[in-house]
C-alpha cells in the first residue's frame, strides 16, 4: 500500500507556517506499515492541485490532501479533486442544513453564505462528520486509487484520518505489515568517513535500508526495515545494527530518541557523580 500526501497552502511554501501535518501523516503512514514514496507541497492554485492530484494518483494507491476545503475563495481542494477525476461537485442538502442550524445554535446568527460550499463534494465521494469544524472530511475511490480531502487544522485533520481513513485504507490493504527504524547517534567522525565505512552495508541492503542524517556535530545513522510485525522488523534490523555497532565502535553513544545532555548525565548519575553549573558576568 502506497500512500501519497499532498499539503495545501501558499502559506506552507511561503514558510509562514510550518508543515507539522505532512510529519504527522509520514509517522502514521510509518505505524501502519503502509510505503511513503512521495509528499507535494501545492500552493492555492486550483490548476496546479488537479495536477499534483493526477500525478499523485498515478503513483500511489492512496492520496491524502489536507487543507483547502475551507469556507473561503482560496480553498481549492474540491474543485481540483473534481477537475483532476472529471467528477462534477454535488451539493449535499442535508449536511448544508445541519450546518446552517450548528451556526445558528453557536453563534445566534445566519451561517454566511460561502460556507455552503463545505457541503459540495465530487460525484460518489462520501462526506465524513467532522466533530471538530465545520468542513466534512471527504473520500473518493477514483479508478482503483483512494483520495481523501482532510482539513488544514491539526486537531481536526489528525481525528478524520483516524476515524475513517486509516480504517479504510487497512481493509484495501489486508495484510498487516510494520514498518520499524532503528537510529544510531554517533559522535567524532566526519559524515564522509562514515558514510564509507558502511558503504557496502549501504549499497548491499534494501529491507533493511540505511540513511545518513547529519544534525550539527552528530551524524546518525538510521536502519529500516518492513516486516509482517513488529517483531519481524526488529529481527531484520538486529543483524545490520550489530554491524553498524562493530565498525563504528565507541562513536555511538545514543539510540532513537536518547540525546547527547541525556546520555551524559545519565552516566554522570550511574557512576555517582555530580554536575553543577554556575552563571555569572551577565546579571542573570
Amino acid at each position: 500500500m502506497i500512500v501519497e500526501v499532498i499539503a495545501v497552502g501558499t502559506e506552507l511554501l511561503l514558510g509562514q507556517i510550518v508543515n507539522t501535518n505532512a510529519t504527522w501523516l509520514g509517522s502514521r503512514i510509518a505505524d501502519e506499515g503502509w510505503d511513503a514514496m512521495h509528499q507535494q507541497v501545492v500552493g492555492d492554485n486550483r490548476a496546479r492541485l488537479a495536477e499534483a492530484i493526477r500525478v499523485a494518483m498515478g503513483r500511489a494507491d492512496a492520496v491524502v490532501l489536507t487543507g483547502g476545503i475551507g469556507p473561503t475563495q482560496d480553498d481549492l481542494t474540491r474543485e481540483a479533486m473534481s477537475d483532476a477525476t472529471g467528477r462534477p461537485l454535488q451539493f449535499n442538502e442535508e449536511f448544508a442544513t445541519e450546518l446552517a442550524g450548528w451556526w445558528q445554535r453557536r453563534f445566534g446568527r445566519e451561517m454566511p453564505v460561502s460556507n455552503f460550499r463545505q457541503a459540495e463534494y465530487p460525484e460518489g465521494a462520501e462526506q465524513y462528520p467532522n466533530p471538530r469544524g465545520t468542513a466534512p472530511g471527504i473520500g473518493l475511490r477514483h479508478e482503483g486509487t483512494w483520495l481523501f480531502a482532510l482539513p488544514g487544522v491539526p486537531p481536526e485533520m489528525q481525528g478524520l484520518f483516524d476515524a475513517n481513513v486509516a480504517p479504510r485504507l487497512r481493509a484495501e490493504a489486508g495484510d498487516l505489515s510494520a514498518i520499524v527504524s532503528r537510529v544510531l547517534h554517533s559522535w567524532g567522525i566526519p559524515e564522509s568517513t562514515l558514510g564509507e565505512r558502511l558503504d557496502d552495508l549501504f549499497t548491499a541492503s534494501t529491507n533493511p535500508s540505511l540513511a545518513f542524517l547529519a544534525s550539527s556535530a552528530v551524524i546518525k545513522v538510521r536502519i529500516t526495515a518492513k516486516g509482517r510485525t513488529e517483531e519481524e522488523a526488529e529481527a531484520l534490523i538486529a543483524p545490520v545494527e550489530d554491524e553498524v555497532r562493530r565498525r563504528l565502535g565507541a562513536a555511538i553513544f545514543a539510540v532513537d530518541r536518547e540525546t547527547l545532555p541525556g546520555v551524559v548525565l545519565e552516566r554522570c548519575r550511574a557512576r555517582g557523580w555530580r554536575l553543577a553549573a554556575a552563571e555569572s558576568m551577565t546579571g542573570g
